[in-house]
């Protein structure tokens, strides 16, 4: 007898499903309405499944899911959140499952399936042998936390507002070949490059040799210590932990740095912890956000600008940024264990991938997004930050060892590392034009303090670098909508630099982009500030509307005025300057003579109307001193009148008047090389050589004034075509003829073709001839069958 029990509970769920499908659902509140005992019954047996099912929901949240069991309760009524509290608990269920499944295969690929309960029986080690679930979330107080803001207790106050060039946090050089003094002078402006400070330790980074052991295979491979056997990393947060911290790294050859990093309570970023690992088998936290350490911390550029200690790092696109921008470190020596990965082609990049494939570790990823200012760090944060590094020495020697076997492939990881570690932190103010390719990174979406950027509410400013363009693609937002677009997000930046705030804390993108589509010119009285209101909270789901809604009355000033600005606009000039046609505001548009006489009645409107538009009109065409225009095209002021046209492109080219009197002498030169024709006139009785122009000319005439001088009580009749009667033809002398009616080959058309060949015969397997012999059984035509019908279950 088997034991499965769902062999007895199948049969009877069978029977309910029938029943329960027969059942109409609008048929039980029929007889709800019509018998008060169906009623109550109903209403028993309701709170019953509800109960049972909350029952089952519970025990099923708490096998090995981490959702909380407070947020998943079926409630009566509600059937649509009912059906999402179920397909949670499944999706839960059903990743858990899939995850089992997929370490059990692997396991048994690699024959080292048991039965036991090992915790590590399928071969890796784990960062948490009671978390293996790698979708568990991140308790909700550790995510975005409100702790108090850190750079707060800085020594140096933050001041988002830069009136300089980013000027390096160094104040020496340690293991320099360019002395410091010549590092840190300020370059002057070029024409697409603002004054600024180069990487001080730019010479080093691209030409100071790596040790010669790294290019050949390492003769005792490095092994981490068992994850369970190591013990805790060392915590260091004080200026006189730092002499120990860099009395062990000196002795290194090489170190695995990472670094956490934090975006959203903050303008340009927190750097807020640092993870070192030694070959020495050490681990340390070292804390950036420390007041007393922070200044302290370039004292490690002995260490990170020694070229005979490889750092080990992994994607370090934006670690050299972090390292420069907040704690003045820069890194000769640098090993990219992600460019290594792209060099082997292994198809994943991730850190968590190279630490699967080569040491059998599996991190996790619940602590990702973690907000890294708190602290004191919780014991699972330590580890979770120590095993970012821990076995980052050993994956480095693994790889290595694949690299030195593939010809040159070592040389092109450390080029491309020296190119990660060259690149330069700089305020957008500064940024140059071109900025990836010359190795230069901002603080991302901020709006540059310059000029054309902050004196105006918005600009004709449509260049693809303008950081709101691209906010604009994303969100699928029209050119036209650009004017309150960049006034937004120019407000936006503003407040995020007051407030020491990321812009998507201010304001996201979500509620930028509907408060711009919630609003139009033509309806400019519907601004109010209930209405800015609503559109903030109809995105409320999507985040960070709580900081906006303080300034909505601001917001509703600032809306109104782009508004009123947008609807005197010059929609030409702005098309123009953006490459698109606009519609026409209502403003622009004038009805008839009276509408004239009404728009300039008014004289102050008229002069203020006149100011608008010359203001714009200088911005697109000529405006600067010295004859140079500021916009589009260059000239000497001096030899304007030599100027014909003026191509308004990006070459801003212009053709003189004496080149035009050039080519109008060629071309009449060129013309005079042509004879007049000699045409020729053919009729319908044959061919008639005219003797020159004028008498086929001549010709013409007498058949118009021929055709003029009909009878004025001639019936017309309409619509009748004349078909070609003593049409003339112009032909050149000593051109052949040729007779059109005569065909000298006629191909056959493919309807003739087919005509000619004859129709073939199809067979048809329902005739008569088709059973003419008896072995052959004949067809029989089926029926069509009804398809749609309902079938319902019958006792």
């Amino acid at each position: 007898m088997s034991s499965n029990p769902l062999e007895k509970v199948a049969p009877k769920l069978v029977g309910l499903i029938r029943l329960s499908s027969a059942l109409n659902a609008k048929d039980i509140d029929f007889y709800k309405s019509i018998d008060k005992g169906i009623k109550q019954h109903s209403e028993e047996t309701n709170e019953e499944m509800i109960t049972l099912l909350n029952k089952v929901v519970q025990s099923a949240v708490s096998a090995s899911t981490d959702l909380n069991p407070k947020d998943l309760l079926i409630t009566n009524g509600n059937d649509l959140e009912n059906m999402k509290v179920v397909g949670n608990v499944l999706d839960s269920l059903f990743e858990n499952v899939e995850i089992g499944l997929d370490d059990y295969f692997k396991a048994r690929r690699s024959g080292k399936v048991t039965t036991g309960s090992s915790s590590n029986q399928d071969g890796y080690t784990y960062l948490d042998e009671t978390d293996r679930n790698s979708a568990h979330s991140l308790p909700e107080k550790m995510h975005y936390s409100s702790v108090p803001k850190p750079q707060l207790k800085f020594l140096d106050k933050v001041n988002n507002f830069e009136i300089h060039p980013f000027k390096p946090l160094i104040t020496a050089k340690p293991k320099s070949v360019v002395p410091f003094e010549e590092s840190m002078k300020l370059i002057t402006a070029a024409e697409d490059d603002p004054e600024h400070y180069n990487n001080p330790y730019a010479y080093e980074i691209m030409n100071m040799e790596y040790p010669e052991w790294i290019f050949s295979p390492i003769e005792t491979p490095y092994m981490s210590v068992p994850w369970k056997g190591s013990s805790a990393p060392t915590w260091v947060d004080d200026p006189s932990q730092l002499d120990d911290l860099l009395t062990e790294l000196v002795k290194c050859k090489v170190i695995g740095v990472d670094l956490e990093h934090h975006d959203y309570r903050t303008y340009h970023g927190l750097t807020s912890l640092m993870q070192i690992s030694t070959d020495t088998k050490k681990d340390y936290l070292i804390d950036p956000l420390s007041p007393a350490l922070k200044p302290c911390l370039n004292r490690l550029n002995v260490v990170f600008a020694d070229p005979k200690i490889i750092k080990v790092f992994h994607g370090a696109f934006m670690d050299m940024i972090w390292l420069q921008r907040d704690l003045g470190l820069y890194v000769v020596s640098l090993f990219d264990t992600y460019w290594a990965a792209k060099e082997l082609a292994l198809g994943k990049y991730s850190l968590a991938f190279l630490l699967e494939k080569y040491v059998r570790f599996r991190t996790s990823k619940k602590w990702q997004l973690a907000d890294w200012r708190i602290r004191p760090l919780s014991p699972e944060m330590m580890n979770y930050a120590k095993a970012d590094t821990h076995f980052l020495i050993e994956l480095f020697c693994k790889i290595q060892a694949d690299l030195v076997n593939k010809p040159g492939a070592l040389r092109r990881v450390l080029y491309e590392s020296r190119k990660v570690s060259n690149r330069r932190f700089e305020y957008s103010t500064y940024k140059p034009s071109n900025a990836t390719n010359k190795g230069v990174v901002s603080t991302n979406g901020s709006v540059p303090l310059r000029p054309e950027y902050q004196d105006q509410l918005f600009s004709f400013n449509s260049n693809r670098d303008a950081p709101w363009i691209n906010l604009m693609q994303n969100n699928g937002l029209l050119m036209s909508k650009g004017p309150i677009v960049e006034a937004l997000y120019k407000w936006r930046d503003n407040e995020a630099r007051t407030e020491d705030e990321s812009q998507r804390f201010v304001m996201s993108d979500f509620v930028l982009a509907s408060l711009a589509n919630a609003f139009n010119p033509e309806t400019i009285d519907q601004i109010t500030e209930t209405n800015v209101l609503t559109a903030i909270n109809r995105s409320a789901r999507f985040g960070s509307s709580l900081f906006v809604r303080k300034y909505v009355k601001e917001l509703t000033k600032l809306i109104r005025e782009v508004m009123k600005q947008v609807l005197k606009m010059d929609i030409k000039a702005w098309d123009f300057t953006t490459g698109t046609d606009s519609p026409q505001m209502a403003s622009n548009l004038v009805a008839d003579k009276d509408d004239v006489y009404e728009s300039i009645k008014d004289a102050e409107r008229l002069e203020e109307e006149f100011e608008d538009f010359y203001s714009q009109y200088k911005k697109v065409n000529f405006g600067g001193d010295g004859g140079e225009s500021k916009g589009h095209a260059k000239f000497e002021k001096e030899k304007l009148s030599d100027v014909w046209s003026v191509e308004y492109g990006k070459k801003c080219k212009f053709v003189k008047g004496t080149e035009v009197k050039k080519r109008l002498h060629k071309a009449i030169e060129h013309l005079k090389e042509y004879e007049e024709p000699v045409l020729e006139v053919k009729e319908d009785g044959g061919v008639e050589i005219a003797d020159n122009v004028s008498d086929v000319e001549e010709a013409v005439e007498e058949k118009e004034d021929e055709t003029n001088s009909s009878d004025i009580d001639e019936i017309i009749t309409l619509r009748k075509h004349n078909k070609g009667k003593n049409k003339k033809r112009v032909v050149e002398v000593g051109e052949e003829v040729i007779d059109l009616k005569k065909k000298i080959m006629e191909p056959l058309q493919r309807r003739d073709r087919r005509k000619k060949r004859g129709k073939k015969r199809s067979f048809d397997p329902y005739s008569a001839s088709s059973s003419q012999n008896p072995d052959i059984a004949r067809v029989k035509k089926r029926k069509p069958r009804d398809i749609g019908k309902n079938v319902v279950f019958k006792r």
